[in-house]
């Protein structure tokens, strides 16, 4: 393994057909690409943060950050999913002004496409300009985070079923590890507070989400580092060995309409804190209609199809659950991890 591979344990969201097409691809435009690590390692330093950047530049803090009440969190997960939520808020926005019928939005230099279809009240063109932009920014508050949490999704059925973005190692040896669902809801929550607070620009965006993540992680209990490598270390052998986690959380959110974290046993009385799944559930009180779809280039788009059990594009809000129960069940019977 080369060094470059051991330091970069997890997923940059690059593949190397993207690298030939991804500037004429969905992702052109949008939020950059990120590194993202392991949950085993690679620990952050928890007193240097840093400051969020949607764009290049900043000095984002980065690595394995473990909290008692959130469990391992991703910063690059978190960012990234942040980031794309804000993406959809902004193609929403502009979409719903001008009444189009449908945008689309993809993750970086990955061709994935998320697309999103608007159908509007039958008084919509009577409306004052100041109410519609009030319902634009409202109702693309609730769709933002949501496409941006189930792209994150997306990206980890995926590479479960084989997609191979880094082509530095199967990355299916680290999709669904413990703190990716966690870390993208953590993003898309943190970016909806944001952008809900009118924070829309990307310099007072930059600086609103700098601000909820260090609130954030102060709110789930943040350790030291030193602390982190120790509390993980208590589940070596259980979660992971030297190569390979044995641990996987794939609570979704479909079962309860909540997304959990995983805790490391023994460091803490207080509860978890849950996140809401992410849905399109108060756009009706918009009186806007939204169907969304999903689709990637890849070869196990076909795969995630069949399970789902359409011909058609998946619809998320739809068809992760079936996905999602059947991926569970195969990390359970198949490879015997942990998977809550």
């Amino acid at each position: 393994m080369t060094s470059l591979a051991m330091i970069v344990q997890k997923t940059l969201y690059i593949s190397a057909a993207s690298v030939l097409i991804g500037t004429f691809g969905c992702g052109f435009g949008g939020p950059r690409a990120r590194w993202g690590y392991t949950p085993k390692g690679s620990f952050g330093n928890p007193e240097n943060l840093g400051s969020h950047s949607y764009g290049f530049g900043g000095s984002e803090g980065v690595g394995i950050f473990y909290t008692l009440r959130g469990g391992s969190i991703d910063m690059d997960h978190v960012r990234g999913a942040a980031d794309l939520s804000r993406a959809a808020y902004q193609k929403a926005c502009a979409t719903i002004l001008n009444k189009g019928s449908s945008f689309t939005v993809g993750p970086a230099f990955e061709i994935t496409t998320n697309t999103v279809r608007l159908e509007y009240p039958p008084n919509w063109d009577s409306l004052p300009e100041t109410e519609k932009e009030a319902t634009a920014s409202q109702a693309a508050v609730i769709i933002g985070p949501a496409v941006g949490y189930h792209s994150t999704l997306w990206h980890e059925m995926l590479t479960w079923k084989g997609t191979r973005f880094a082509l530095i190692e199967p990355e299916h040896e680290s999709a669904f590890s413990w703190d990716d669902l966690y870390s993208n809801a953590v993003g898309a929550k943190l970016a909806s507070q944001a952008l809900a607070g009118g924070n829309v620009d990307e310099s007072s965006y930059n600086q609103a989400m700098t601000k909820l993540i260090d609130e954030e992680m102060t709110r789930l209990q943040m350790v030291s580092r030193d602390d982190a490598k120790r509390i993980t270390e208590t589940v070596r052998g259980k979660w992971y060995t030297g190569g390979k986690l044995l641990k996987r959380n794939m609570d979704a959110g479909f079962d309860d309409g909540k997304i959990s974290p995983s805790i490391i046993p023994g460091f803490t009385e207080e509860p978890p804190i849950d996140i809401p799944l992410f849905t399109f559930d108060g756009l009706e009180e918009h009186g806007i209609k939204a169907t969304y779809t999903i689709s990637s280039v890849y070869f196990e788009n076909g795969t995630l199809k069949q399970m789902a059990g359409v011909n058609s594009d998946v619809e998320p809000l739809k068809h992760f659950p079936i996905i999602m129960k059947k991926i569970e069940q195969e990390a359970a019977e198949k490879y015997n991890y942990q998977t809550r």
